[in-house]
């Protein structure tokens, strides 16, 4: 995995604002790790998934997602947010770091990544 390679997350329903999909219209919740996370917050790496089949896999599991949307090791490095290719539970999951970040942090630092993602735009969008 290189610095450009896409992490592809998917963007829960409950994080969409408003009734309208767009590129403004998903939540920074995006890339805010849950207490289920420990910190680790889960993206498909984009050297072995594209947008779609990681969408796919994602809703196969019985999970639920709108599209996926993406962001860089580069861009998490500005945060600076680390990325660990950790492979678990699946070949070709990765985490993005945020224990070493408290509070306040953790969310300036999902806001700063879902802006870098709300710029690059929908990697994939479920059609209605």
């Amino acid at each position: 995995m290189d610095d450009d390679t896409l992490l592809h997350r998917q963007v829960h329903p409950g994080w969409i604002i408003g009734n309208t999909i767009s590129i403004q219209a998903f939540s920074s919740q995006t890339f805010k790790p849950t207490p289920k996370d420990k910190g680790l917050l889960s993206v498909y790496n984009g050297n072995k998934f594209a947008a779609y089949e990681a969408f796919e896999h994602y809703c196969n599991q019985g999970l639920k997602s709108v599209g996926v949307v993406a962001v860089t090791p580069a861009e998490c490095k500005t945060v600076p947010v680390p990325v660990v290719e950790d492979n678990e539970p699946f070949d070709g999951h990765c985490s993005i770091d945020y224990r070493g970040l408290s509070g306040n942090r953790v969310k300036k630092a999902a806001s700063i990544l879902k802006s870098f993602a709300q710029e690059r735009g929908w990697q994939y969008l479920q059609e209605s």
